[in-house]
């Protein structure tokens, strides 16, 4: 800390941003240079998603979406739970920038909607039907936490295509190991952006004052003995 002119000042660490994270590991891993406009993307529809999960409650972005006609409910998401108006307005964040960031994703699946979607279909523009990946993403996991100011998060997943194929069904279909990149983002006392492109996971931190993310939590690892285990077996009859 400093004092200056009688107030007190808190010096920032010096840490990466995750922009120049995303270049330096574009310049070590080659294979991830085609994503990295994309990364970029999800970073900045994280911060979105931010700032309009702090006003959800002034901004009346609280209950369930309704139709045009302001009372009909919209229909139920891929899980059976009623859409809520923050899903909504996540779930298009979500897919205007996986779409919009170039000829990188030729297709989109999102848990709020029923089937993956094309993202020319997206953009209302063929230009954007070129691309050697697809997305997977939820947009807003656990929004009806927001009304007792609890954690929320968005979750993602990018799977390539295999070349010279048009995305189906069986492409959004793939195992989990066989992602490009995965990770999530956590809004709570701190909004953090967790990424593994592969090779290791790396945390960072959103800076309010800076209005980015900062390269704080550098190769999360799962320690090998702790006070705590804790799993989830809802589908293990399934």
């Amino acid at each position: 800390n400093s004092t200056n002119g009688g107030k007190t000042t808190q010096r920032k660490k010096k840490l990466k941003t995750f922009a120049r994270y995303l270049e330096i590991e574009a310049w070590k891993r080659p294979e991830t240079r085609d994503i990295e406009p994309v990364l970029r993307g999800i970073g900045e529809a994280c911060k979105q998603i931010n700032r309009i999960v702090q006003r959800a409650q002034t901004d009346d972005l609280y209950g369930a979406a309704v139709g045009p006609d302001g009372v009909t409910p919209l229909d139920e998401n891929v899980q059976g739970e009623v859409q809520q108006k923050l899903d909504v307005v996540c779930n298009m964040i979500m897919l205007k920038q996986f779409c919009g960031c170039g000829d990188v994703i030729s297709a989109v699946a999102s848990e709020e909607e029923d089937s993956y979607r094309c993202c020319s279909d997206v953009m209302g523009d063929n230009a954007f039907s070129s691309g050697d990946y697809v997305a997977v993403f939820d947009p807003i996991d656990g929004s009806k936490n927001i009304d007792a100011s609890l954690p929320v998060g968005t979750i993602f997943g990018i799977y390539k295509t295999t070349p010279g194929t048009t995305p189906d069904q069986k492409t959004f279909l793939q195992k989990g190991n066989e992602m490009i990149a995965a990770g999530y983002c956590l809004y709570s006392a701190t909004t953090i952006l967790v990424l593994t492109t592969g090779s290791g996971v790396d945390g960072f931190t959103l800076d309010p004052d800076k209005g980015a993310f900062l390269h704080t939590h550098e190769d999360i690892r799962i320690p090998a003995a702790g006070p705590i285990y804790s799993f989830n077996e809802a589908n293990f009859h399934d």
